[in-house]
């Protein structure tokens, strides 16, 4: 393991999830309309996730569709694959 994948193994993710607006019943990622865009709502910081004008956004579309979301907490646990490897991880085999 390279020190880089040791770095990586602290990083927390924060993002918004949530129900899938047509109905399906599937869980995703959410978007929401920024500066650069409508992009999926991840970041490895909560202040970036927690923003009002953010928060607001999955607000309404919670109401909008009578959806479930929330902002979610994901910690790494594992490695699966790096650029050129096989998968599993090397590691793993």
């Amino acid at each position: 393991m390279t020190e880089f994948d040791k770095r990586l193994l602290t990083i927390e993710l924060f993002a918004w999830v949530g129900e899938d607006e047509l109905g399906s019943g599937e869980i995703g990622l959410k978007q929401a309309i920024v500066a650069a865009g409508c992009i999926p709502m991840v970041a490895t910081r909560l202040d970036k996730m927690d923003q009002p004008y953010i928060a607001g956004q999955m607000d309404g579309l919670a109401l909008r569709y009578n959806t479930q979301i929330r902002l979610v907490r994901f910690v790494a646990t594992e490695i699966l694959k790096r650029p050129g490897d096989d998968f599993p991880y090397p590691e793993r085999r």
